[in-house]
């Protein structure tokens, strides 16, 4: 009977050990079949699909000059070449409040991996228990035997002491265990990507608002020279008008022009202190924390001109696979899929191992004696037979839930891949406007320079001179307003790429990226 059951044991751990999974095998979504191999349309700078040949030596795993090129490239935000806006968005991924709790749901989900992991270990126990039993010699055994006479006390007493080590395992037959365990994982890859999702939308909140403030800035500063321009020019025109050599409509032209410029000065103001004090919040601070970080970093709140290059005509890492929400959703539907084999399993027969040794006693002192041990062993299969339809309807709900995480999938892929095509052409038109402002900048700063020649050698007006400078402010005006825009289409196109792109191949070191 023994041997029996020691080879009942045997071929239970070695099926086991040899494993099998009821996880079923999909097919590769079709969004992911029939995704194009380049981006179509009218992209001047088109951008493919190169993925990028990540061998690295064995030999020699110290970074190198490309690794640093592609962890420089990882911190994007920096080609906008604002040492504020750098030392913004280091503030923002230290206190961001979106940020922590992004961190302790992934600390959080860790947590429930190591609890799915663990029935794939033995469970263990220790115990320890005092026992005092007092009965009538005439009831129980005492009674049986006929106890209670003469011969017998009147009262049986005993006091037991144990010490016991248990141990508990079920055999992962069916791949129960390990299908849970690999949703668990892939949940925490999921939480992982929502991560870094999390971060890139603070570091583009960040970049988007100083840019804000920039551009808000700089049109109050605009507005203000404009308003002191038109006072100017008003109190010639009044001078001239009263010597008859200017019209009453020329009068009330400029008084409207100035009562205008005049209006935006509140709306600008508010506009700029509420774009100013988002950046402390985005920092998770309070309002007026920004003052101090602009005062250390010094001078103003960003620079007058960018200097923002095309997106490279082929990009060596993978474009949406880097995409947190991509990333996410690929995990989620590996988990989902995972989770239908458990479900399977849980129709099957389940095997358990349970075994317990220890010392027993009736008295304290012979407690520890080499002859006072115990043990016994217990295997059981336990089968379901009737659980009202519930474990089929758990197999259909895991199930339905696959097709809600595919289609979800899918839906990621193609936005994201809509996404960045749209974000390219958004961003290579900007950059057509963006030149062209500059150079009408520097048309109209040519033009003043003129103007001010000819007034200082006494061959032009000052109501010339004025009108050079108003053209300048308003083409100035206009480049603040477009400067704003081609930031926020560079913004979205590390947005749709989930970040940076370089031209150096992933750092052969993870710790790079960390």
């Amino acid at each position: 009977m023994r041997s029996r059951f020691v080879v009942f044991v045997t071929v239970c751990c070695a099926a086991a050990l040899a494993g099998c999974s009821l996880t079923p095998t999909m097919p590769v979504p079709e969004a992911r079949q029939n995704l194009p191999e380049s981006y179509a349309g009218p992209l001047p700078d088109s951008l493919l699909f190169a993925l990028p040949d990540t061998t690295t030596s064995a030999a020699d795993d110290r970074p190198t000059a490309r690794d640093t090129a592609a962890y420089r490239a990882l911190r994007w935000w920096t080609a906008f070449h604002d040492p504020t806006l750098n030392a913004l968005i280091d503030s923002a991924l230290v206190g961001n409040l979106n940020l922590k709790a992004a961190r302790a749901r992934l600390q959080r989900v860790a947590a429930q991996f190591r609890i799915a992991r663990a029935p794939l270990f033995p469970s263990v126990q220790g115990s320890g228990s005092v026992t005092r039993q007092s009965q009538p010699a005439n009831t129980g055994i005492g009674g049986a035997i006929g106890g209670g006479g003469q011969q017998f006390p009147s009262r049986f007493s005993f006091t037991t002491y144990t010490a016991s080590l248990g141990l508990s395992y079920e055999i992962d037959f069916w791949g129960r265990i390990r299908s849970q365990r690999k949703a668990a994982l892939s949940e925490f890859f999921a939480t992982a990507a929502d991560l870094q999702g999390a971060r890139l939308a603070a570091i583009s909140q960040m970049v988007s608002t100083y840019f804000q403030a920039v551009a808000l800035d700089a049109q109050v500063r605009l507005v203000a020279r404009d308003i002191t321009l038109l006072r100017d020019r008003l109190a010639l025109t009044r001078s001239r008008y009263a010597r008859g050599q200017a019209t009453a409509f020329a009068v009330y032209q400029l008084k409207q022009q100035l009562a205008a410029a005049r209006a935006q000065q509140p709306d600008l103001h508010a506009q700029f202190h509420d774009a100013r004090t988002r950046l402390a919040l985005l920092a998770g601070a309070y309002a007026g924390w920004e003052r101090a970080l602009l005062r250390t970093t010094g001078g103003p709140l960003g620079p007058d001109t960018l200097r923002l290059g095309r997106v490279p005509a082929e990009v060596p890492l993978q474009l949406l696979g880097q995409r947190p929400d991509v990333m996410a959703a690929a995990a989620r539907l590996e988990a989902a899929r995972q989770r239908i084999g458990a479900a399977r399993a849980n129709l099957l027969p389940t095997v358990s191992l349970s075994s317990q040794v220890g010392l027993q006693s009736s008295s304290l002192e012979d407690l520890f004696s080499p002859g006072q041990w115990f043990s016994n062993l217990m295997a059981s299969l336990t089968q379901p037979l009737f659980q009202g339809g519930a474990l089929w309807a758990q197999v259909e709900v895991s199930r339905a839930t696959y097709k809600q995480r595919l289609a979800a999938y899918e839906q990621t892929l193609l936005t994201a891949y809509q996404e960045v095509q749209a974000a390219l052409v958004t961003y290579n038109r900007a950059r057509e406007r963006w030149r062209r402002v500059q150079a009408q900048v520097a048309a109209a700063r040519n033009a003043l320079g003129t103007q001010r020649l000819r007034y200082r050698r006494g061959i032009g007006t000052y109501f010339a001179l004025l009108d050079a400078e108003r053209a300048l402010v308003q083409a100035q005006q206009r480049r603040a307003t477009i400067q704003l825009a081609l930031v926020q289409a560079r913004l979205g196109v590390h947005r749709a790429l989930g970040g940076a792109w370089t031209d150096a191949p992933p750092p052969s070191d993870p710790r790079l990226f960390h």
